[in-house]
C-alpha cells in the first residue's frame, strides 16, 4: 500500500458569539483538515490548528505533501522521524502541520488494522471523556447564568478566562461561585497575561472561591517566574503556553514550576508526541489535561482517543465545540453531562460531511489571534499586566 494523494482544505467556523480572552477576541474556529489517500482508495483524515492556518497549509502542501507520496502509511515512525528532521529549525510552526500529518496517518493505521486508534495507544482504560463548561470574559452576571446552564447540563468543571482587569475578574469568579455552589471545579486562564507580583495578588484575591487550578498566570518563557509564582500560592498551577514540548515539559519538571500540563497534540508534533509528554509528567508526579485551538469534531475525537488510553488525564478537557455554529460531521458529537463516549469504530471514527467541509472551506479569511476588530486599540499584555 502507498500514499498518491495529500488533500488540505482550510476551513474557519463562526462562533455563535465572540470568544473574548486576555489576548483578544475570536470570532471563529479556523484549522486545516488534512486527509491522506492510499493506491488501495483508503483515506485518513486529520486536522491541523494554531496561529496561522495559511502558513501551516503552506508548510504541509508545499514541504511535508511531497514526501509523503510514494511511502508506504505504516511505516509512522519512519515518516514522522524523517519530517521531525526536515523541520528542525523551525520546529514549532512544524508540529502544527506534523501533528494533522500524523492524525491522518494514525486514523488511516487504524482503518487498515480495522481498530480504534485508541488501541494502538495501549487501549482503552475509560469509556467517557470529560470536558469542562468553557467560560470567556463577560459581565458577572452574564458569566453566572453561563455558570448555571453548565452545571443544569451535569458538567462538573468549569474554566473562566481571565487577565484583563483583575478587580472584574474577582467578581466574574466569585458570581459563579455563587451561582454554582461549592460542588463544582472551577479553574480560571489568564494566558500569561499577568506579571508575576499580579499572578501572585491576583491568585491570593481569588482564591477564597475554592479555585481547583490556575492556568498559564504568567509568560510561557519564564519558567522562573512561574515557579515563583507556585511557591508563592496555595492553589496548584497549569503550564499552558509554556509546554508546548517535551523540551518544554522537561524544563518545567526541573524547575518545579506547576502542578499540570495542558497539552496540546497540534503543538507538540502529534498524539505520539504528546503522549511522551503525559508519560513523562505521570512519573514526575504531574497531572495533565488536553487544551484547545478550537479544534472541529475531527480533532477533539483525537483529543479522546489519546485521552481515553491514558490514565493520567483525571481532570476534563478544553473544547470550542459548544460555541460554534457548526461542526465538519455528519453527526456533531454528543455531551451528556459533559462528556462524550469514546466511540469504537476504526481509526477515529471520523464521519466527514463533505458538504460541510466545502461550505466551512469556502472564501477562507485568516483571523489574528492576539487582536480584537471590534476593538482595534486593544493591546495583549503577556506578563505584564500590572
Amino acid at each position: 500500500m502507498k500514499i498518491v494523494a495529500v488533500h488540505t482544505k482550510a476551513i474557519k467556523i463562526p462562533f455563535f458569539k465572540g470568544e473574548k480572552w486576555s489576548g483578544g477576541t475570536r470570532y471563529s474556529a479556523p484549522s486545516l483538515i488534512v486527509q491522506i489517500e492510499t493506491d488501495e482508495g483508503l483515506i485518513g483524515i486529520g486536522e491541523s490548528v494554531g496561529p496561522t492556518i495559511p502558513v501551516i497549509q503552506t508548510v504541509v502542501d508545499k514541504e511535508f505533501a511531497p514526501f509523503l507520496i510514494g511511502r508506504d502509511p505504516m511505516e509512522l515512525e519512519s515518516i514522522l522521524h524523517r519530517l521531525e528532521e526536515y523541520c528542525v529549525n523551525w520546529k514549532q510552526i512544524g508540529n502544527y502541520g506534523l501533528a494533522g500529518i500524523e492524525m491522518a496517518l494514525l486514523d488511516l493505521r487504524g482503518k487498515i488494522l480495522n481498530t480504534p486508534v485508541y488501541n494502538l495507544l495501549g487501549g482503552k482504560v475509560k469509556q467517557e471523556v470529560a470536558f469542562s463548561g468553557y467560560i470567556f470574559i463577560d459581565k458577572p452576571e452574564v458569566n453566572a447564568e453561563e455558570a448555571r446552564k453548565f452545571a443544569a447540563a451535569g458538567y462538573t468543571e468549569l474554566k473562566l478566562k481571565v487577565g484583563r482587569d483583575i478587580d472584574l475578574d474577582t467578581k466574574r469568579v466569585k458570581a459563579v461561585r455563587e451561582a454554582v455552589g461549592p460542588a463544582m471545579k472551577i479553574r480560571i486562564d489568564a494566558n500569561q497575561n499577568w506579571s508575576v507580583p499580579t499572578a501572585i495578588k491576583a491568585i491570593r484575591k481569588m482564591e477564597k472561591y475554592d479555585l481547583q487550578m490556575v492556568e498559564q498566570p504568567t509568560r510561557f518563557d519564564d519558567v522562573d517566574g512561574m515557579a515563583a509564582v507556585a511557591r508563592a500560592v496555595d492553589v496548584p498551577i497549569i503550564a499552558d503556553e509554556g509546554c508546548a514540548t517535551y523540551e518544554d515539559a522537561l524544563r518545567l519538571i526541573d524547575k518545579r514550576a506547576c502542578a499540570c500540563f495542558l497539552v496540546y497534540p497540534s503543538e507538540a508534533g502529534g498524539i505520539l508526541k504528546a503522549r511522551q509528554i503525559v508519560d513523562l509528567a505521570n512519573h514526575a508526579g504531574i497531572w495533565c489535561a488536553t487544551g484547545s485551538w478550537a479544534e472541529t469534531g475531527i480533532g477533539t475525537l483525537g483529543n479522546v482517543h489519546m485521552v481515553a488510553s491514558s490514565r493520567n488525564f483525571p481532570f476534563a478537557n478544553d473544547t470550542h465545540l459548544k460555541f460554534m455554529t457548526g461542526d465538519l460531521l455528519r453527526e456533531e458529537l454528543v455531551f451528556n453531562d459533559g462528556k462524550i463516549t469514546v466511540p469504537d469504530r476504526p481509526g477515529f471514527g471520523i464521519d466527514l460531511d463533505v458538504a460541510k467541509l466545502d461550505r466551512f472551506g469556502a472564501n477562507f479569511e485568516r483571523e489574528m489571534v492576539f487582536y480584537d476588530p471590534q476593538d482595534p486599540q486593544f493591546q495583549p499584555r503577556i506578563g505584564q499586566l500590572l
